[in-house]
């Protein structure tokens, strides 16, 4: 029974550590099936991006001075453009094929509070004040400047579709990074 579960526990781990592997090499040169997806929803996606950036951008409210001192630590150019908008809830796409794939990687889950669109982040009115989900956001404002808005939307789809939501690349440094800006 005992080396039953061991090489059980032995083949998990195999299969994980190939996995990453093969997960990152997908990255390093996506096949054409991936491609072929990401180019078939990349202008849905980036009208998408660019609709509730504008929304943000005239609805929203700018930074205080507390997130401006934030969004200066993490680097961000121009603080001075981004707006958060708080609401009930964040964006769906309105496009129904769109809507499908955002839920089938996950971007619907009702633990996601934010949402940044270049220089517009959605915050969900549960997460009004929460300094390090704000950092989060930040850090990809940082992320989408560094990119560009257009390469970072089409990076973002490639990485979900690779690596999923919590193991992408872009919400990692995220993540591991929030906290170092408070």
């Amino acid at each position: 029974m005992r080396s039953l579960l061991k090489s059980t526990l032995l083949a998990a781990l195999a299969l994980t550590l190939i996995g990453c592997e093969d997960k990152a090499a997908q990255y390093a040169n996506p096949p054409s099936r991936l491609t072929e997806q990401i180019d078939a929803y990349y202008p849905l996606s980036l009208k998408y991006v660019r609709k509730n950036e504008a929304i943000v951008l005239e609805q929203g409210k700018p930074l205080s001075p507390q997130f401006i001192e934030i969004a200066r630590k993490i680097g961000i150019k121009h603080p001075e453009k981004v707006r958060i908008h708080y609401t009930e809830e964040l964006p769906l796409p309105e496009n129904e094929s769109l809507l499908f794939q955002m839920q089938r990687l996950g971007l619907d889950s009702p633990y996601l509070v934010g949402m940044t669109f270049g220089y517009g982040i959605w915050i969900e009115n549960r997460g009004r004040g929460n300094k390090q989900l704000i950092a989060h956001e930040l850090i990809h404002v940082k992320q989408i400047e560094d990119k560009g808005l257009e390469a970072f939307t089409k990076d973002y789809l490639l990485q979900l579709l690779i690596f999923g939501y919590a193991e992408s690349p872009i919400e990692i440094e995220a993540y591991e990074l929030e906290s170092q800006f408070l």
